[in-house]
């Protein structure tokens, strides 16, 4: 059974709660209140989005700074810190909200330099998504939906 967006936001709301405790981010989803299934926090200068996608099948987190919000990917950047993606086969496996403390512990692992408001990583994780992507322009036609 798939989460409702109640049950998705209370789940993100107890295990992203040390966004609000240690690193002072505040709760914005209400102006995103048209994306039942994300919630926002944001400092003077960080922002995280924490929101479901694959229809309530997977869970995904983003990073940036609020202004020009570069929606990086939370995997990106423990990439870009320890030099390998994390092993999501076994996050996959799990449902939706199942995923969410995983995320978190992911995001408190490697997160805490940009969560400060230290973005010198950034050029490192733009290099990680142009090689992925350019890894996608292998001359394979793929249908996009």
């Amino acid at each position: 059974m798939l989460p409702s967006n109640e049950n998705f936001r209370d789940a993100v709301l107890l295990e992203f709660r040390f966004l609000e405790n240690d690193f002072r981010l505040k709760n914005v989803s209400s102006e995103h209140e048209s994306e039942q299934f994300m919630v926002c926090y944001k400092s003077d200068t960080v922002q995280v989005i924490v929101e479901g996608i694959n229809w309530g099948e997977n869970a995904r987190v983003a990073v940036g700074s609020c202004i020009g919000f570069q929606n990086f990917d939370l995997y990106d950047l423990v990439k870009a810190k320890t030099g390998e993606y994390p092993a999501t086969e076994s996050i996959f496996t799990l449902n939706q909200i199942a995923q969410l403390p995983l995320l978190a512990m992911l995001l408190k692992e490697h997160g805490e330099q940009v969560l400060n408001g230290d973005f010198t990583i950034f050029p490192a994780i733009t290099e990680i998504v142009k090689a992925r992507v350019a890894s996608f322009d292998d001359g394979i036609e793929r249908i996009v939906i």
